[in-house]
This record gives structure tokens, C-alpha cells and sequence, in this order.
């Protein structure tokens, strides 16, 4: 090979060397490779950066790796690698390291390449520092299961604990108390001093529940002024004296910057197993006896009567009603549209469940509440999935070729049965699963991930799309969305509402939208009420989204005509006049 040439493939190889170099600089990403013959590391100034280690300052080796990783992971990393290796496996983990008396979060991939007899070679890899990524998370999370301004756990952290000590109790035979608690004329407060100085008085409250809370105990900001709380290990007049002591705790007064409060309370008990339901029937017979003790004259506080109860009970009378309405063809779908953020084009629309029956409408949680755990939670949602394919071919002859995204109770995807009804469903109408996009609601009640991972990926190779619904509430977390093949995120429609108004709602987005950037998927937000909300969403790079300032859910007839109305032009009027 002449001189000529030689110097041309040895200047190729610098170059190509020095994009690598810079590619790894841009990214952020660093490469190591250990030679299993010698014990020689080898890292890039990358990893020397990552670990803000001086490169001239330190020799690189197995044991200085380890050292460098934080305690309570080392066991991890080592077991990971070491694994690696014998079974000849690539690994990707995610752990803590210790940098400059800092700790960081890194994701590290690593493969092993074995001689001509199978014996280790070298070992090759990259870590990437990933801090920014997992605090954004830990945020997210955090903001998803506590509540905004009183940092007490939220509905959804409520629930998980009272599940817990449900079933606790029955294992161990013990007790646990429901309780519901809204503070008397609090709305006065409000009304005549203004939301920041009810905002104080919320928060003392939740303050005095924290400190008289044992460690067993909990106690959850569930909604304005309503607070519950869970409570165990009490016998029958431990009880009594517990709920007397949340009672003075709250009673008294509240000094605020301008005012001081007379603040009482009216407190619902129920007790597990006397009454022996479901956890979250527990908490909606908790808040019943507290409505009946603000009937006995507020600062009351009320026990919930089991026995009365039953007998007032009418489920089995809606349960037979809604059976009958499935057959009878007695329900109707109402229709939101979906709209691009961008440019204001139509891209899909949600179909709702509605029930008019003797003159009275049936909410959505009226019905799914009444048929939960019975199996006509799929027949209502084949009913509604075969209803909207049907619906879909008339509006395709208007010209409306969007797909339409449907609400799924997650007991329907778990059964592995699903695909083959979503198939036939599909060949039944004639229409491309396209059209349809499956909406999961209340994620955190599936029990087996995996499977249901499978059921949705033969949806998905139906055609048929996924969306992960109230995205940012606790109810679907960030767990949920990488252990389900989710196309679409929609977020929440309280953190919309209150999107111009409320900075943790407005962090909580930005770290939804960008969580769904860095995965690529999609993302609409629900309860857009105002073209001001809409531009504040453009801006932040959200796609999709609906909500009352573009139309309000509606019969199928309404929604053709509104599709032949709907103007991009003066969509786009209205939205410049926010930016």
C-alpha cells in the first residue's frame, strides 16, 4: 500500500475518531471498556466528567468504580455486572453515584465480547448522567400523590394506604377506621376574605392533623376543605378517644395575617370489618355519616349505621336498570372533539357514555360505580366500543375520518380475551382499528402488568392506539406509563384548568410534557376552558387538547354539524390574540 494511501485511511481514522469524541461530548454520554486479561479500565473524559474526577489525577480500575458508587447500590451494580458476564447478557440499570461529595443518578449500559473458547474478553459500555431526568420524576411523582398546598397525601396516596390497612385488618383480624372530615361554613371564608387566607386556615389544619397522627396513622387532603384519615391499631373505646382528640385538634381557633377563625368540624367514622366493603366504599360511607352529622347541627361527629345503610341500599334495582339499558340500546354516546394545538385541525375526538332514563341523567360514575366488579363492566364496554365503530362509518361518510378514543375499565383490558372481542368488534363494523383509541382510566387498579403489557401490544397490532387518562393525578403515574405501551398521555384537566393560575399545576405540565418529548409520545390536555389556556399550551409545546373552549361533548348529529362549522381561521384568530 503506498504512503499516499495510507495517509488517507490514517486521516479518515482521526476524523472519525474525533466525531465520535465530539458525539459523546454533545450528549453527554461517556464510554468505558475493561480488558478482562490486563484489569485495564478505560474511560472516557466523559465518565471522568460525570464523576468530576480529574483525569490526570486518578488510574481508572474495578475497584475505584465501585468505590465511586453509592452505598446502598454497590450490592446492585457489582451482582449486575458480574452477572453480565457469566451469562453473557447486556444489562442497562440505573444507580446512584457519589461525585464531589454530591450524588447523582446514572444509567449505564454494558456488554461483555468473549474470545474464539468463550472466555471473557473485554467488557465495553456507556453511562449517561441522568439527575435532572430522575428529579423531574421524583417531582412528578410527588406532586401526583401529595397535595399542592398542604403537602398532606392526596386522594390517590389515601387510597393506596387505606387498601393496605384493609387488608391488613383481614389478615390480622384488627381494625381500621374511615375518616371524613369538612369544615363547618368554611366556604364563608372564602367568599368573604378571599382564598389566601382560607388557604391558611387549610393549611394550620392539616398541620394540627400531622401531629396528633401516630405513625400508623394517615391523614389526606381530599378535596377544598375536605380531609380524611385512616386509622388502626385502636380497640372500641380507643376508637371513641381517638376521634375525639382529631375533633379538638381541629376545633378552636385560627389566627390568619388579618383574621382569627372560629373553625369546628364535622366528622363520618366508619369501622372495618363491621362494615365490610371495599376500601373505597369505606370512604363514601364515611362521607355519608359526615353529611349526616352536619344535619344533627354540625361539629358533630357521626358513626356510619351498616345496617340502615343495606337497607336503603339500591344497587341491585340500577344494576338490573342498566342491564336492560345494554339491551335495549338505551345509553347514547356524546362526542368531544379532539383539536390540534398547533394549527387548529380536528384530530379525533372522545366518545362519553350518557343514560336518560325517567326523566333523570345518569352520570358516567353513577353507572361505572353501580356495575363495578360485575360483569357488566364489559358488556357496557363492548357496547360502547361497537357503538362508536358503527357511529364511525357515518361520520367517515361526512368526511370525518379522525379516530375516536373510548374510556376502558382496566378489569375489561386484563382479560385476555380482549383482543379477539376488540377484533371481531372491529371486523363486525367494518372499519381499520385505526378508528379507535383506547382510553385507560384508573390505571393503578390493573393487578398484573405484564399481562395486561400483552393484551394492550395485540390491541395495538390491531391498529388500535393507547392513551394513559388523567396523567399527573396519581391515579396514572409515571410507573404506569413505562410499563404499558402508551402512545398518548392526557393530562389531567385540574392541572389545566389552573394552568395560568397555579405554579405547581405549571410545573407539573411542564414535566408531563417533557417526560412525554423525551419518550416521543403524544400528548392532549383535557378541560381546555379558554383560547388563553390554549395559546399558554401551544407555547409549551403540548399537541393536542379539548375541553369546553372548543365544544362541549355532544350528540353524533351535533358532532357532524360542528365538524362542518369548526374554522382553523378563526381558531388561530383567537388563539394569536393571547400571544
Amino acid at each position: 500500500m503506498d504512503k499516499d494511501r495510507i495517509r488517507e485511511l490514517s486521516d479518515a481514522l482521526t476524523v472519525s475518531e474525533r466525531r465520535r469524541q465530539e458525539t459523546q461530548r454533545l450528549s453527554g454520554v461517556g464510554f468505558w471498556e475493561l480488558d478482562h486479561k490486563s484489569g485495564d479500565l478505560y474511560w472516557s473524559e466523559e465518565i471522568f466528567a460525570i464523576y468530576e474526577l480529574n483525569s490526570d489525577a486518578v488510574s481508572p480500575n474495578y475497584e475505584v468504580f465501585l468505590s465511586l458508587i453509592y452505598d446502598d447500590d454497590r450490592d446492585l451494580v457489582h451482582k449486575t455486572y458480574q452477572d453480565s458476564v457469566k451469562f453473557k447478557t447486556e444489562y442497562c440499570l440505573r444507580y446512584r453515584i457519589k461525585a464531589a461529595g454530591s450524588v447523582k443518578w446514572i444509567e449505564a449500559r454494558g456488554v461483555t465480547l468473549y474470545d474464539g473458547q468463550g472466555k471473557a474478553e473485554r467488557s465495553i459500555g456507556t453511562a449517561q448522567d441522568i439527575t435532572e431526568i430522575v428529579k423531574a420524576q421524583q417531582q412528578v411523582e410527588h406532586l401526583a400523590y401529595h397535595d399542592a398546598l398542604t403537602d398532606l397525601p392526596n386522594r390517590k396516596f389515601f387510597a393506596d394506604r387505606l387498601n393496605a390497612a384493609v387488608r391488613s385488618a383481614s389478615r390480622d383480624r384488627t381494625n381500621v377506621a374511615v375518616v371524613f372530615i369538612d369544615l363547618d361554613n368554611f366556604k364563608l371564608i372564602n367568599d368573604h376574605h378571599g382564598h389566601a387566607l382560607g388557604d391558611e386556615v387549610l393549611v394550620e389544619v392539616a398541620r394540627r392533623l400531622q401531629s396528633i397522627a401516630s405513625p400508623e396513622d394517615l391523614f389526606a387532603r381530599i378535596g377544598g376543605d375536605e380531609f380524611a384519615g385512616v386509622l388502626v391499631n385502636f380497640d372500641d373505646i380507643g376508637i371513641h378517644a381517638a376521634m375525639h382528640r382529631v375533633k379538638q385538634a381541629i376545633e378552636g381557633s385560627y389566627v390568619t395575617q388579618v383574621n382569627t377563625f372560629e373553625i369546628t368540624a364535622s366528622i363520618g367514622v366508619t369501622i372495618y370489618p363491621e362494615d365490610n366493603v371495599d376500601p373505597e366504599v369505606l370512604l363514601r360511607h364515611s362521607d355519608q355519616a359526615m353529611y349526616e352529622a352536619k344535619e344533627n347541627g354540625k361539629s358533630q361527629m357521626c358513626f356510619f349505621d351498616t345496617e340502615t345503610h343495606q337497607l336503603r341500599s339500591s344497587r341491585r334495582e340500577l344494576l338490573r336498570a342498566i342491564a336492560t339499558a345494554i339491551r335495549n340500546d338505551e345509553f347514547v354516546l356524546y362526542y368531544q372533539p379532539k383539536i390540534s394545538l398547533s394549527d387548529g385541525a380536528l384530530v379525533g375526538a372522545e366518545a362519553l357514555l350518557r343514560w336518560f332514563k325517567d326523566d333523570h341523567a345518569y352520570s358516567p360514575t353513577d353507572i361505572t360505580t353501580a356495575i363495578q366488579d360485575t360483569e357488566l363492566e364489559r358488556e357496557l364496554d363492548n357496547w360502547v366500543i361497537g357503538k362508536v365503530l358503527v357511529q364511525s362509518k357515518i361520520f367517515r361518510a361526512h368526511g370525518i375520518n379522525c379516530p375516536f378514543s373510548v374510556n376502558i375499565n382496566p378489569k375489561t383490558i386484563e382479560n385476555q380475551n380482549f383482543p379477539n372481542q376488540l377484533s371481531s368488534l372491529l371486523a363486525s363494523a367494518g372499519v381499520s382499528g385505526e378508528t379507535l383509541e383506547i382510553e385507560i382510566l384508573e390505571v393503578s387498579s390493573i393487578k398484573n402488568f405484564d399481562r395486561t403489557h400483552e393484551i394492550l401490544r395485540q390491541c395495538k397490532a390491531l391498529g388500535v392506539s393507547v392513551s394513559l387518562d388523567d396523567f399527573g393525578t396519581g391515579y396514572s403515574s409515571l410507573t404506569h406509563f413505562h410499563a404499558l405501551p402508551i402512545d398518548v398521555l392526557k393530562i389531567d384537566q385540574r392541572f389545566i384548568k389552573h394552568l395560568n393560575s397555579d405554579p405547581t399545576s405549571l410545573v407539573l405540565v411542564k414535566s408531563i410534557l417533557a417526560i412525554a418529548q423525551a419518550n416521543r409520545r403524544n400528548v392532549v390536555a383535557e378541560g381546555i376552558e379558554s383560547y388563553e389556556i390554549a395559546s399558554a399550551l401551544q407555547y409549551l409545546g403540548c399537541a393536542y387538547g379539548q375541553g369546553y373552549a372548543f365544544a362541549r361533548p355532544m350528540p353524533a348529529n351535533d358532532y357532524v354539524a360542528w365538524t362542518e362549522n369548526w374554522s382553523t381561521t378563526e381558531f388561530q384568530k383567537r388563539l394569536n390574540a393571547y400571544q
